[in-house]
């Protein structure tokens, strides 16, 4: 399994020197093995993959979006996915009610003309299914996707588990501990997986104060990792102003705590951040 960071940084795109080297797209996670491909989260991020896409000629392969939910820095990239716009692609989207409302009701209604010169999804020339997510395990293509409600504020955002025939990788962001424990649903996805990608918005300094913002620090990152039995850490969702020493120094804390045999990185934009597994 290849993973590739296409977006790392929480609530809104961070731009300038001090955001080069980590990235500073919101999230996009593109995940390959062999000729299959799962998406995770359509955040700014999606837009670099979507012309990645068609410069390779994946359009032409059905492809497959997991959603975590539908907070605008996971979504804003949709409007400019450019396989959207395709009309030889074919693309499955999977997402969570959110609050109340199916997930393609909340994607048609991010493009209404108060926010989008495209109006409606009836404008994208791709072929579009939607697929709300439930928590039984379900097979897209060669990954078995196993998915959970975790807590995220005033909504859930899901989680996944994702096993390939190489190894297992666990996505956890925008995720909150209010207590300050693990949620069982987040260790059990984590099991022994290969990579957990979990979010890393703060630091344990910064949580105390944003218990209720459904988001984790580095410190609960690396609890979840190690209790699990994971292999390796990236720690994701980045505060947007947070800058790449900032994360540098919370990689380094978060290693020097770690216990033998978890490794811990950064997530990190383009090639220099791919994980192989």
């Amino acid at each position: 399994m290849r993973i590739r960071f296409w977006g790392v940084r929480g609530s809104f795109v961070a731009a300038g020197a001090d955001f080069v080297r980590y990235g500073g797209n919101t999230p996009c996670v593109e995940i390959t093995e062999d000729d299959h491909r799962v998406i995770l989260d359509l955040g700014s991020g999606a837009i670099g993959l979507g012309k990645a896409l068609l410069a390779s000629g994946a359009e032409k392969r059905r492809l497959t979006v997991l959603l975590s939910h539908t907070h605008m820095d996971h979504i804003m990239g949709f409007p400019f996915f450019a396989p959207a716009f395709h009309p030889k692609a074919q693309i499955d989207i999977y997402g969570p009610r959110g609050a109340g409302r199916k997930i393609d009701h909340v994607l048609d209604e991010s493009l209404n003309p108060d926010y989008s010169p495209l109006y409606s999804l009836k404008n994208l020339n791709a072929k579009l299914e939607f697929h709300n997510l439930g928590e039984e395990p379900f097979q897209l293509q060669d990954f078995e996707v196993t998915a959970a409600a975790l807590p995220h504020g005033r909504i859930d955002s899901y989680g996944f588990r994702i096993r390939g025939a190489t190894g297992v990788v666990t996505y956890l962001t925008d995720v909150g501990y209010s207590d300050g424990s693990p949620a069982p649903a987040a260790l059990e996805l984590a099991r022994d997986a290969d990579l957990v990608i979990h979010d890393a918005t703060f630091g344990p300094e910064d949580w105390r104060g944003h218990e209720k913002w459904g988001h984790a620090s580095w410190e609960h990152a690396l609890a979840v990792a190690e209790r699990a039995g994971a292999k390796k850490l990236a720690l994701f969702h980045h505060a947007p102003d947070r800058t790449d020493d900032e994360v540098d120094r919370f990689v380094a804390l978060a290693r020097d705590a770690a216990p033998k045999g978890l490794a811990v990185i950064g997530a990190m934009e383009g090639e220099a951040g791919v994980v192989e597994i």
